[in-house]
């Protein structure tokens, strides 16, 4: 098989590589900082791809940066958002441009057979969605910041909103928010932008379609993402109340530990603020936030993760099979074969991404293994929150080596664009439509 390089794919990741490069070296001037001393490189690189994207793993305390290296952030943070969205949206909608086979094939991502699908007003619905719910968040959030003491409430209001909305997890505060785990209308908010972030907007676009009652139903791929999402929701708060209760919940009201494991069960998918230390946890709990990290948000979201679609039709098919050679039902409607096959063919990618970045860690990171300042799951939990562009850790992200920090940077940039483009960016050569070589037999199993 031969790969062609196609212009649509250099242009889709030059256009995060440019804004993760360009994102550095601001990042590298004294001005972003405090003391006004630039940081090493690597770190004004790391910090860069995990705000293009939507990570929030960061080898820096936020501490060090001024309110212009926080506008530099959210500015990154907003571009790689919303831009795999945007980017092929833009593209599409541009005067005389073909659209290619590719980006076709990309922009279908963003929609379904029986929701809005022009190109033009996919892009000005995410725009104004987008601005709508974040100006709105920043309004609530400014009073109260404001009400907490905040020396910035504006520019911490503005920049919260940003970040959950897109789902990055970056925050003014070095310890995240766990000095704000007490007022519970700053994190409903908080987990509800998180949630509408992750959601995808063809979702949020047919759900206000029913409320304005423009149709009579959701698509059924709104009603799975939404089914699924909730039970995600409901039974991992659970889920975290129990195995939590009196251990890192302990000293917490009852409100607040139902508060908490709520929001212990939506941060990871995939936005990665914290309201209590990750370390704190039981490693039964860490356990479910690697697989719900590893899960992620719902196609077409800002989210990443190996979405929730994907992974639902992996194990309802594990479970059920397809014993009548006609596919999977899932809710009285057939799940066709080119589906089943995508979703497998993610998993199978994510699986082995992960494990490259763990071997690799484990490699670059063998000094700090043997000497048990990091253990290797800490390495597998690092992974996987880079990965799904969470930004969760156990605290070792300023501690990994030079070379660590190239591994966890290649993983959340492949995290971020490699799963979606990645697989759509490559074609068969043409010649193949035409043979087809002989079958084999072999024994799985």
């Amino acid at each position: 098989m031969r790969i062609k390089l196609t212009a649509d794919k250099v242009q889709l990741f030059s256009y995060f590589l440019g804004i993760a490069l360009l994102g550095s070296l601001v990042l590298s001037m004294p001005f972003v900082y405090k003391n006004h001393v630039p940081v090493d490189y690597i770190d004004a690189l790391f910090t860069s791809v995990s705000a293009v994207c939507v990570t929030g793993l960061s080898t820096l305390s936020m501490d060090v940066y001024s309110t212009a290296g926080f506008v530099v952030i959210m500015a990154l943070i907003e571009l790689g958002g919303l831009g795999l969205i945007s980017f092929v949206a833009f593209y599409l909608a541009a005067p005389k441009r073909k659209v290619s086979l590719v980006n076709r094939t990309i922009i279908k991502e963003f929609f379904v057979d029986d929701v809005e699908y022009d190109p033009k007003k996919i892009l000005a619905s995410i725009i104004a969605f987008t601005l709508f719910c974040e100006i709105t968040a920043s309004l609530f959030l400014f009073f109260l910041f404001k009400k907490e003491g905040s020396q910035q409430p504006l520019l911490d209001g503005i920049f919260h909103a940003v970040s959950a909305f897109c789902n990055a997890g970056f925050s003014t505060y070095s310890t995240s928010l766990n000095s704000l785990r007490d007022d519970r209308l700053f994190l409903t908010i908080i987990m509800t932008l998180i949630v509408l972030g992750g959601l995808g907007f063809i979702v949020l676009s047919d759900a206000l379609s029913v409320i304005r009652r423009e149709k009579n139903r959701l698509s059924h791929h709104s009603l799975i993402v939404m089914l699924f999402t909730l039970f995600l929701i409901l039974t991992g708060s659970l889920l975290f109340f129990l195995f939590e209760f009196n251990h890192a919940f302990r000293g917490l009201t009852l409100g607040d530990k139902i508060i908490a494991s709520l929001f212990q069960s939506i941060t990871p998918r995939t936005a990665g603020f914290s309201v209590i230390d990750q370390a704190k946890f039981s490693p039964t709990s860490n356990l479910l936030v690697m697989m719900l990290m590893f899960i992620g948000g719902s196609p077409g979201s800002i989210a990443g993760g190996v979405k929730t679609t994907t992974f639902l039709i992996v194990v309802m098919y594990a479970l059920r099979g397809n014993a009548d050679k006609r596919g999977l039902n899932l809710l009285k409607r057939n799940i066709n074969t080119a589906a089943l096959e995508k979703s497998f063919n993610i998993i199978a990618k994510s699986f082995m991404i992960i494990l490259l970045s763990v071997i690799l860690l484990s490699i670059t990171e063998r000094p700090s293994l043997v000497s048990g300042s990091i253990k290797v799951f800490d390495i597998m939990f690092e992974s996987i929150s880079a990965f799904g562009t969470v930004g969760l850790s156990m605290g070792i992200t300023g501690d990994l080596s030079f070379l660590g920090r190239i591994v966890i940077i290649l993983t959340m940039f492949i995290g971020r664009t490699g799963i979606v483009a990645m697989a759509l960016g490559f074609i068969r050569d043409e010649k193949e439509r035409y043979f087809e070589y002989p079958s084999a037999s072999i024994m799985v199993g």
